[in-house]
């Protein structure tokens, strides 16, 4: 502001005072820095936190979702636990063309399953399994590790939730 030679200097004061006490002109008292009407930081502020709390909000959910809210795993793809070794006796079943087999299994249980298993039922299965069969299709390990999962599938049938695998502890053709 210059002065000229018209104007008053308590005039130039009185104006001086008002826009400081108004918060216009900048260095006063009453001057905060911000533009009169304004306030641009709060609005920021508040679009800020909001922002910060979804972000917040968001991940807590997925942390619940994949921890304390996850689905458990259904029974049936859990691994059974294994239980006792159930030997059998000795067999020797007739197969095609003259020849026979001689053979001997343990049966492999699941946990919880009783250490006195009839084991009859499962004797039924591998005569039904190996007898009269040709020599060629029990000949070579992929052959002897078909026949085997045939069984254990007849022995699950026969004893759900009890029999886990099927040991051959002795196999012999002739």
């Amino acid at each position: 502001m210059t002065m000229t030679a018209t104007e008053r200097p308590d005039r130039i004061a009185n104006e001086v005072a008002t826009k400081n006490a108004k918060g216009g002109a900048k260095g006063g008292p009453g001057d905060t820095g911000k533009a009169k009407g304004k306030q641009p930081g709060k609005k920021k502020s508040k679009k800020m936190k909001i922002i910060v709390l979804s972000v917040v909000l968001l991940m807590l959910g997925g942390l619940a979702k994949f921890t304390v809210l996850a689905p458990s795993a259904p029974a049936g793809d859990a691994k059974p636990v294994p239980g006792h070794v159930v030997a059998m006796t000795d067999m020797t079943l007739n197969l095609a063309g003259g020849h026979y087999l001689r053979i001997k299994l343990a049966l492999q249980t699941v946990e919880g399953t009783p250490e006195e298993l009839d084991t009859s039922e499962a004797a039924q299965a591998v005569i039904d399994q190996f007898s009269d069969r040709p020599v060629a299709e029990l000949t070579g390990e992929a052959a002897r590790l078909k026949a085997k999962t045939e069984l254990l599938g007849k022995l699950q049938k026969v004893y759900p939730k009890q029999i886990m695998d099927v040991i051959y502890t002795e196999f012999f053709t002739q």
